[in-house]
């Protein structure tokens, strides 16, 4: 299992770091998806978003939330 690791910053709070674990970058984003999709309640997440880019610009759109580049922890 890899590390990954992004900022996530709202209007309300200052950017934090955040970790996933997962086998593959594309099984990071996968779970990051469910993740967001399973906390803010919002089945448009979990139905249409199919990648990062996509996810950061709803989320981004919608909820205000900024999200930085998704990166593999060992990479950086």
């Amino acid at each position: 299992m890899n590390k990954y690791v992004y900022a996530e910053a709202t209007q309300d709070y200052w950017p934090t770091i955040k970790t996933t674990t997962a086998k593959s970058y594309n099984d990071a984003v996968e779970k990051l998806i469910v993740k967001y999709g399973n906390e803010l309640e919002d089945d448009d997440i979990l139905n249409t978003i199919e990648n990062w880019d996509q996810l950061r610009e709803y989320l981004n759109d919608k909820y205000t939330i900024a999200l930085s580049d998704l990166e593999d922890y060992e990479e950086i």
